[in-house]
Parts: C-alpha cells; structure tokens; sequence
C-alpha cells in the first residue's frame, strides 16, 4: 500500500483516505478508510484535519504532482514525528487484580534504577539488560490496567529522590503512551529513554542538586550540565536506542526555543522527548522536587495548559491532561459533604466517577475502617449530592499521608 500525505485543501472525489492526521475516534467519520464520494465528506475533512493520508492504489483519481512534492517535503521536515492513529486497548485485567502485578513490576524496576544509578556515580559503564527487563514488566502491566501503577507512582516516598522521580518520570510517559495508542515495542523504548532521562544528575554534587531556593549562576551552569552528562553515559552503554539519548539530550529543550542546551524549537524535538518532557515537569512540581513545596496536580495541569504554547507542543498537552482525567489517580478530593477521599482509580469511560477510598468523614475525622466507594453508583438517588467531587486538595491539608492509607487498607506491601 502506498500512502501519501495530503493537505485537505488539495482532496477531491476519488482519492481514498486511508489515515487521518488524528485517532479516527476524534473524528465524525465510521469507516477507518474511505474514498470520497461526495462533498458533504470534503467538507468534514477540511473541518477535521489539516492533511490525511491517501492511497494511492485504492484510489480512482491521479494525485496531482504538487501534492506528491508537499507530502515529501512533509515527511522530511517531521521526519521525528510519530504519527499515533489508534486508540488505546481496553483494559485487560481489573484493578484489584493488576494491583499487586504491578507491585511486583514496580518493585522489580525500583532496585534496577537504583542499582543502575550507584553504577554511573562511581563512573562504571551502566548494563542495559536489567533496565530493559524492568521496563519491560512495566509495560505489560501498564497495557493490563495502567491504574494501577500510576497509583503507586503518585505514593511519594522519603527515599532517594532521584529514584522516586525516574520510576514516576517512566510510569506516567508509558500510561500517556499508551492512551494515545502505542505499540508494547514502542512503549518499551519511550520507557527506557523516560527511566533514564536524568541519568546525569549523578554527577551533579548533591548540595546543588538539593539546594532549596535559587541557585547562582556558577550552579545552575554544573546543574545544566547533567544533559552533557547523561549523554555520556548513555552513549558508552551497549544497547541503549538512540531515542533514549534523544530524550538525555533534549527533554529541557521547550517549543518556544528557550529550553537548553540547544534552543531548539518545537518541531526540532523528537516525539518521545516531548512526552517526556511533559512528564518530567508535571512529576516535578507535583512532587516538590530540589527544594520547592509541590502543588496539586489539578493546579499543575492548569499551569501546564497556560504554557502549552511556549513550553510544549500543545496538542501533547492536552493530550496529556485527557490522559490524566479532571480527578488523577492518587489525587485527595473533597466532596460536597466535605468527606475527603483518595482517587483508587478512574474507568476510561468514567472520568468523573472515579472510584475513591473515603478516609475522613465530614468533620474531617478518620474513618476507621476507610470505606472504598465508585462514584458511577451515586449518579442517582439520595446521595448522588453528597459524593460529587467539589474540589482537589493537598494531602498535607487534613495531614492525609496517602501512601499509609494505601499500602493499608488496599493490602500492599510496599518497602518503606
């Protein structure tokens, strides 16, 4: 089959479009692939898309030379451009069953990331094999139920920061991944670049890489230099993809060109590395990383979605904020009856009726025993006022310290 972009303004009956530029879910049309037969599909198409794929064997019409030289130029200036056109595989397993799988996985993928990151501060080459193993086990936990790991990446530890933020960093970018319609092989390499993205910051002494507050200009220059650093690293380990020192190398760079340590701009950075470079922000700030108080991850995709022209491809972003849902899995909510609850996990189809574990009553006393409920329940009856989510809070606003709440009452044995 030979496909050929097309911008929608050069369509005309005929020509059988075989691709959109976007998830035929996003689009009013039934058929995945169709020849145009009339205007009324013309019109769509210029309404939907900015170009799509066409045919050429399956259509009935020649495709004009002009267009055929477009579609090369095209593909040349995207040439880093992952075109995603599936949507992402229902869930495969229940929550409760994935939840101690993808422990296992998480547990598994925490001591190959420490393992790996002692390895590269005392200057030894880093082994790919674990890493990719470990990834790996995400992965197909992550196309099970992605829930359950991204419950356990937001339970925040008092351990190695740099290893709570590399595992989170890889969890969320596969999750993202995945709800735009990833293949496991491309999932496991976007993984391994999101595992190791700052794998140079082990060469960063540790008082700058922990100092609160701003640094001075001679410290920002050593901290900007774990880029320089991570491709190194990578670059002299076996098996490691090129898209994984991508990521090493760009994942500061930001659309408007004001990232370092190139200034690149948007359509200079590779695909994956802007998925990672979203991630790596949000996690950031909503952990509270190098000294800075963390914000809740409702507020941090709102800031994000103010910046998505000058930080980030747009699209991504708000991408990404459909991938996480209006209440994120791990958030604190409070409802109209002012009980508090932790979001255990979000039905794709249901992403304003996640299901919550309610914790504090409405006086803001314990519950004891913590009562889980599915919001999709209340839509009807008596008290479908009382649990309608009114707002996300910080869990350090009631002194909620969620990993305890989870690790208890969902019968996890997380290390400590």
């Amino acid at each position: 089959m030979l496909k050929v972009m097309v911008p929608v303004k050069n369509l005309c009956k005929g020509m059988f479009v075989s691709e959109l530029d976007r998830p035929w879910l996003d689009s009013p049309f039934i058929f995945q692939g169709f020849r145009i037969t009339n205007t009324e599909e013309l019109q769509q198409l210029i309404e939907t898309c900015e170009y799509v794929y066409v045919d050429k064997e399956k259509s009935i019409v020649s495709l004009p030379s002009k267009v055929m030289t477009w579609a090369e130029e095209k593909k040349s200036k995207n040439s880093n451009h992952i075109r995603l056109v599936n949507s992402a595989l229902p869930y495969q397993a229940s929550f409760e069953d994935e939840l101690p799988l993808a422990w296992d996985a998480y547990e598994d993928t925490l001591a190959s990331i420490s393992e790996i990151l002692n390895d590269a501060r005392v200057g030894k080459n880093i082994n790919s094999s674990p890493v990719k193993t470990a990834v790996n086990h995400l992965t197909d936990s992550i196309m099970r139920n992605p829930d359950a790991l991204m419950l356990l990446s937001s339970l925040k530890g008092k351990g190695d920061f740099a290893l709570g933020h590399a595992i989170n960093t890889c969890v969320l970018s596969l999750i993202f991944g995945r709800f735009m319609g990833m293949d496991e092989a491309k999932l496991n390499e976007l993984g391994i670049g999101a595992l190791l993205h700052d794998i140079g910051e082990t060469m960063v002494p540790t008082e700058i890489l922990l100092k609160e507050g701003d640094r001075s200009p001679a410290e920002d220059k050593i901290m900007r230099s774990h880029v320089d650093e991570g491709v190194k690293i990578l670059e002299n380990a076996a098996h490691i993809p090129d898209s994984a020192v991508d990521i090493a190398r760009n994942h500061h760079e930001r659309a408007d060109g004001s990232g370092y340590p190139y200034k690149l701009i948007n359509q200079q950075i590779g695909f994956l590395t802007k998925i990672v470079s979203i991630v790596d922000i949000y996690d950031t700030v909503t952990t509270g990383l190098y000294g800075r108080p963390p914000i809740t991850c409702s507020l941090a995709l709102k800031n994000m979605y103010t910046w998505r022209k000058e930080m980030f491809d747009s699209s991504l972003i708000e991408k990404f904020i459909q991938c996480l849902g209006i209440y994120p899995i791990g958030s604190v909510v409070e409802f109209r009856s002012g009980e508090v609850g932790i979001v255990i996990s979000v039905e794709p189809k249901m992403r304003l009726t996640p299901r919550v574990l309610l914790i504090l009553d409405e006086n803001k006393n314990s519950l004891s025993p913590p009562k889980l409920i599915n919001l999709a329940l209340f839509q009807r009856g008596i008290n479908q006022d009382r649990y309608k989510i009114s707002r996300v809070i910080e869990s350090d606003r009631y002194d909620i310290d969620t990993r305890s709440y989870v690790i208890k009452d969902l019968n996890i044995s997380l290390a400590s």
